[in-house]
């Protein structure tokens, strides 16, 4: 299976991601079975050897590669990809359909992508591909976020002081959870 995680919210995505981490079960052997990838970097074959390789005393193998798809992106408004870029994506869609059941491929990109990409428009039309989009939420969803927070940080909070929060922190999630965090420890 193949996942595509991306958009604006680091931080959802982060907690995912740990996550997916976390359901591998051991946490010793999860590591063994972990391998991240800076994605302006790896290559076709380093990607394919890793989710290739059979998992040491796991059932499955976790591979991450962040930024891949940004960097197969065209780089202005207008311009096209280049033959690499295309070559690199063709043979990576290719190679996607036929990914072992043991791993878990997770590509994490920083901004949205369209689903004019190849590998989003595959991970639409394939049972093993999934996409999940990432964006901060504002407004409403923004106060229903800080509730919650607090709720699983077994605290309390009052209408008044989540639209004082929301609006003196914005939707920087890593940096709400960092206050509330504060708030609900300085109460207790």
């Amino acid at each position: 299976m193949f996942y595509l995680f991306h958009g604006e919210d680091e931080f959802s995505r982060s907690e995912t991601l740990a996550d997916f981490k976390e359901k591998m079960g051991d946490p010793g052997l999860a590591e063994l079975n972990t391998t991240i990838f800076d994605g302006s970097k790896v290559t076709l074959s380093e990607l394919q050897h890793a989710c290739d390789s059979v998992p040491f005393l796991a059932e499955r193998r976790l591979v991450i590669v962040k930024g891949l798809l940004t960097h197969l992106q065209p780089k202005g408004k207008g311009e096209k990809r280049s033959a690499w870029q295309k070559k690199y994506l063709e043979e990576l869609t290719q190679y996607l359909r036929h990914l072992p059941e043991t791993t878990r491929l997770v590509f994490v990109e920083d901004r949205s992508i369209g689903k004019d990409n190849p590998v989003h428009r595959l991970a639409l039309a394939e049972e093993c591909g999934h996409v999940r989009e990432f964006e901060p939420p504002q407004g409403r969803q923004l106060n229903r976020w800080i509730e919650e927070r607090v709720k699983k940080k077994e605290g309390q909070i009052e209408p008044a002081a989540i639209e004082e929060l929301a609006a003196f922190v914005g939707n920087d999630l890593r940096l709400l959870d960092q206050e509330i965090e504060k708030l609900v420890a300085y109460v207790n």
